[in-house]
């Protein structure tokens, strides 16, 4: 019995060591927006594949892997489809990434990995993707993309990566397994989007000369392995007209950087030499950003990924709190922050066991002068409306300025409305359109007073009937008027 249960336990630390990304349960309905891990199967398949004394072997060779002349493979994958939405639409491309790891004291020659599964996907994906020779403590990564098209019907089936080489290995690597649906629509069609192309009009009650805005809108990057980021750049152009025009400012008082000309120096110079040559105590900084942002796996620290970013180095992104200490140092009257950004962790940290992100938020009393509009707060690819040619929280932001996020309908949408609506939009919409949840915050929480959240936005035009509410207490310890579930600055 005893040895049962020992062989049992090294069974498991021997399919634990080599399963790279492994979340348990995960269909594409419940996947990271878009990125699907390998699924826990895996772990059940590579134990029927080794028995208890198989294991037994393969734990042995791990341990003493340094005295082995066998080579020590892990792998990881992730799969991506183009718009973010976890469901194949005809002719999408999907994209395979792989990060093959030599532990080991000698050179793996011949690596590839093996793609199998259901007939129906892998018969349009090809069979083999090569590594190549990997050599002792290089990590190899290798990308391939290809459309999945003839889909006529909605199609669930599974993909299986197993890894192989030329060169004996002291342990095979758990093969990796996805559940992938194929769908060839988003189902109703007939009613268009909301047109957000369209900048809302100036108002003379909204001129606000001394505001400054800073666009950032990130979607192609220097470096292969850091994936593009759907509409960013298209995100942060339209909301740097909408902000110039709402605040009635002159060009020289908005600061764009797109693509190539958001390097991490940019960032640096902007924030940190630009920025503080506009301010005052009578200035409003509206920051917005749309790409991508790294989590660090230890602490949970949010960085922004700049187009010369990197998913490994830590001196090639630019950290929010960099940026929440600046601007807590600034004599300006508040700041309105608004980050529409896919997260993930920064390479080699384990997915399973990582720490969540961490939004570095300072004051949240009556005093807090930051206001932040987080459309994504969680590990996940963000959704991209593919219909509305935005991110998906950025939709509903720019929806929202345009008026209907005057929750409360007397005349002004306030930053707590704002942001209230556009999360619970965002939720409704990622649950009916997408299968699955992106969850938005808004800090400071409603109900903490802060006078920041009552910061006017834009004119409000809201045509639907609600009933009405009041704004936010300005006061500390107030507490706001009750509101209707999913409405009000106080959600």
């Amino acid at each position: 019995m005893v040895q049962r249960v020992m062989q049992r336990r090294q069974q498991r630390a021997g399919v634990r060591g080599s399963a790279g990304f492994v979340l348990v349960g995960l269909l594409l309905t419940a996947c990271i927006n878009g990125v699907w891990f390998a699924q826990a199967d895996a772990v059940a398949s590579a134990a029927a594949e080794h028995p208890p004394e198989r294991a037994v072997a393969a734990t042995s060779a791990t341990v003493n892997q340094r005295n082995d002349s066998s080579a020590v493979l892990t792998f990881r994958a992730i799969l991506r489809d183009e718009n973010r939405d976890q469901l194949l639409q005809p002719d999408e491309p999907l994209t395979i990434e792989l990060e093959v790891k030599n532990d080991g004291l000698v050179e793996a020659k011949g690596v590839e990995v093996i793609i199998g599964g259901t007939g129906a996907l892998t018969g349009q994906l090809p069979p083999v993707i090569v590594i190549g020779d990997v050599a002792p403590g290089e990590i190899k990564r290798a990308t391939m993309t290809k459309p999945i098209s003839g889909v006529k019907e909605p199609l669930q089936g599974e993909l299986w990566l197993s890894l192989r080489s030329r060169s004996p290995l002291s342990q095979e690597p758990a093969p990796k397994k996805f559940t992938v649906m194929v769908k060839p629509g988003h189902g109703d069609e007939s009613q268009a989007p909301a047109d957000v192309e369209q900048v809302p009009k100036p108002s003379a009650s909204f001129k606000q000369p001394k505001a400054v805005v800073i666009a950032i809108g990130v979607g192609n990057f220097r470096d292969a392995q850091v994936s593009p980021s759907k509409f960013a750049a298209h995100d942060a152009e339209v909301m740097a007209s909408y902000l110039q025009t709402i605040a009635g400012l002159p060009a020289d008082r908005v600061r764009l950087l797109l693509n190539g000309h958001a390097l991490k120096q940019d960032l640096v110079e902007t924030f940190e030499e630009w920025l503080p040559r506009r301010v005052d105590p009578a200035t409003v900084v509206y920051v917005y950003f749309s790409g991508r942002a790294l989590v660090d796996g230890a602490s949970g620290a949010v960085s922004l990924v700049p187009h010369d970013g990197s998913l490994t180095s830590g001196g090639r992104v630019y950290p929010v709190r960099r940026l929440q200490e600046l601007l807590a140092r600034l004599p300006i009257q508040r700041a309105i922050l608004m980050f529409d950004a896919s997260l993930e962790h920064v390479s080699g940290a384990d997915p399973a066991t990582g720490a969540a992100p961490v939004w570095e938020i300072g004051g949240v009393d009556a005093g807090a002068k930051m206001m932040w509009m987080i459309g994504n707060s969680g590990l996940q690819e963000a959704h991209a409306f593919e219909r509305g040619r935005h991110g998906l929280f950025t939709y509903h932001l720019l929806r929202g300025l345009q008026g209907p996020a005057d929750l409360d309908r007397d005349g002004t949408v306030v930053a707590g409305e704002l942001c209230a609506f556009a999360r619970g939009e965002v939720a409704r919409a990622a649950g009916e359109q997408f299968g699955s949840g992106q969850e938005s915050i808004c800090l400071p929480y409603p109900g903490q007073g802060a006078m920041v959240r009552i910061h006017p936005m834009a004119r409000g035009h809201n045509p639907k009937p609600v009933v009405p509410v009041k704004k936010e207490a300005s006061g500390p310890g107030e507490v706001p008027a009750a509101s209707p579930t999913g409405v009000g600055p106080g959600q």
